[in-house]
């Protein structure tokens, strides 16, 4: 059984790969060009719409700009006090019902416990002010409780810290304000993204540190207090370069080449050079325009294209 369900599958891939290869074959066109004493070089491809929409195929404007860098930082996440509130009773006396503890989800006017007050002898019921978790309970049935210690802590965590320690050589690079993208080994697939809000004015004389503090949009919740993370501080310089993402770039042979559209239907793969690269960037200085238009989506499946049309020709 195991045997056919693979079997199966191979000839499954295969009907697939002829099909779109017959999209290709049937309706696109390789174009080439003489080198001297070399053979035909292909350097054109030209792709139908239809072709362009089932690579989806996608093409960003070379400009210059400053070239982006990632500082990678490590840190914790906390809750934040303008999220947060501490419950506490208008009126002293015992409490005599809870009805949430740590971790409960509890909305604005949620009733939390309830107490018997002192002086009137009657029942108070004790609310929540703001929807969010409950992080901290101090609530037990017999315990007194007075107008001046908290009850309950309750945390709206849509919203949350991020302290991050930032070695001496790459705090120059830090700013208020700039973008940071934080990660979690439980979500490997997912980015938060935050903005920093605040920077140390002192290092750290152990670790030769300094702390800083990102706001972090914390989707569906995924994020909890006190969990580990990951970041990477999104910096500019000021010398600007002729800039394009890093996968617009792909390697034939020994050249690095793009592909440049220069009407809807035709790419031309040029060869550039690459002075500076980061992750996500490169900086070119020779090969490119500013205001070509470069595949960055599907620029893979075009050096393909590329590759099948020069063994055509030989």
């Amino acid at each position: 059984m195991k045997n056919l369900r693979w079997l199966l599958t191979i000839l499954i891939s295969i009907g697939i790969g002829m099909a779109i290869s017959q999209t290709f074959l049937k309706k696109d066109t390789i174009h080439t060009e003489k080198q001297e004493g070399h053979h035909e070089e292909v350097n054109e491809v030209e792709l139908s719409k239809k072709s362009q929409e089932l690579i989806e195929l996608k093409t960003i404007e070379a400009r210059f700009a400053p070239l982006k860098k990632a500082i990678s930082v490590m840190g914790q996440i906390a809750s934040d006090p303008e999220y947060s509130i501490h419950v506490v009773t208008p009126q002293a006396g015992v409490i005599v019902e809870c009805k949430a503890e740590i971790g409960s989800m509890v909305k604005e006017d949620d009733v939390l416990c309830l107490i018997k007050t002192n002086e009137e002898n009657s029942i108070l019921e004790i609310k929540s002010s703001i929807s969010g978790v409950i992080i901290g309970d101090f609530a037990k049935v017999g315990n007194k409780v007075d107008s001046v210690s908290s009850i309950y802590t309750v945390a709206d965590l849509s919203k949350l810290w991020a302290n991050f320690d930032v070695y001496e050589k790459d705090i120059s690079a830090v700013r208020l304000g700039q973008k940071v993208s934080v990660h979690s080994i439980a979500y490997p697939e997912k980015s938060f993204d935050g903005k920093i809000i605040f920077i140390s004015p002192m290092v750290d004389e152990t670790t030769r540190t300094i702390k800083i503090r990102a706001l972090i949009e914390n989707i569906d919740n995924l994020l909890k207090l006190k969990m580990f993370v990951t970041g990477e501080i999104i910096s500019r310089g000021e010398e600007r370069y002729l800039t394009l993402p890093s996968k617009a770039v792909q390697i034939i042979g020994d050249k690095k080449v793009v592909f440049v559209q220069f009407n809807d239907g035709k790419f031309q793969m040029k060869e550039v050079r690459i002075i500076l690269e980061t992750k996500d960037e490169v900086a070119i200085s020779d090969g490119l325009k500013e205001g070509e238009q470069v595949v960055t989506e599907g620029a893979f499946l075009l050096k393909s294209e590329i590759l099948k049309g020069e063994l055509e020709e030989e």
